[in-house]
């Protein structure tokens, strides 16, 4: 759930989807349902940085969805 820095889980999200042949609207429909808000840590030390990485993924959809419309 930690794995890689900060940015891990947008770019490894956008590289597979892309691998698999989906537009960016289907990879953010697939990062939504599948990624965003889903898992837990239960490490207390992990707790922060799985927060800190899901907080940077909503931002990071948000953003790009407010750019397509």
């Amino acid at each position: 759930m930690v794995e890689g820095g900060k940015t891990f889980l947008v770019v490894k999200s956008l590289v597979t989807g892309t691998a698999r042949g989906q537009s960016l609207e289907e990879t953010l429909d697939y990062m939504n349902r599948n990624i965003l808000n889903k898992g837990q840590c239960c490490l207390p030390e992990a707790v922060q940085m799985y927060a800190e990485k899901q907080a940077y993924l909503k931002d990071f959809m948000e953003s790009v969805l407010k750019e397509l419309k």
